[in-house]
């Protein structure tokens, strides 16, 4: 969603700064929302607190987050991991790290923003059939 924005809308969808953790990219505030959830699905009345927050987001916001949904959305835990490790920006943080290292290095804004606008002009993210091209061509299979 974040690199989708900074190219569609021209400006980052969320403030939280992003970390290159051993499985990919990761909002720790995020993360401690729902690491108890762990590989089960996040269905949890807590989180009913959302459905409002979901009011304040723009017309455009809503399509980011659409669009995202509905092309990365139909993936596992593993396949995201094996996209994220493929980009760049995740890579460009992580070097240095072994595989298993755990870090908090920071993946930049400005790496995200280049790597999305170079893709984008590739791919083109405001087609649905741009992301999922994209996303055939970093894991190797057929769109």
């Amino acid at each position: 969603c974040q690199g989708i924005s900074c190219v569609l809308n021209e400006k980052p969808l969320f403030s939280e700064q992003c970390q290159a953790w051993v499985h990919g990219p990761v909002f720790p505030e995020v993360y401690e929302l729902f690491r108890n959830f762990k590989y089960n699905p996040i269905e949890d009345k807590r989180f009913i607190a959302f459905a409002a927050v979901e009011s304040e987001l723009t017309e455009d916001e809503r399509k980011i987050i659409d669009l995202v949904v509905a092309t990365f959305g139909k993936y596992g835990g593993k396949m995201l991991e094996k996209i994220t490790h493929a980009e760049k920006p995740w890579q460009i943080a992580r070097e240095g790290c072994a595989v298993d290292t755990p870090s908090q290095n920071q993946i930049t804004l400005a790496s995200i923003r280049e790597y999305y606008e170079d893709k984008n002009a590739q791919y083109n993210f405001a087609r649905p059939e741009g992301i999922k091209k994209y996303i055939a061509d970093t894991i190797g299979v057929a769109a």
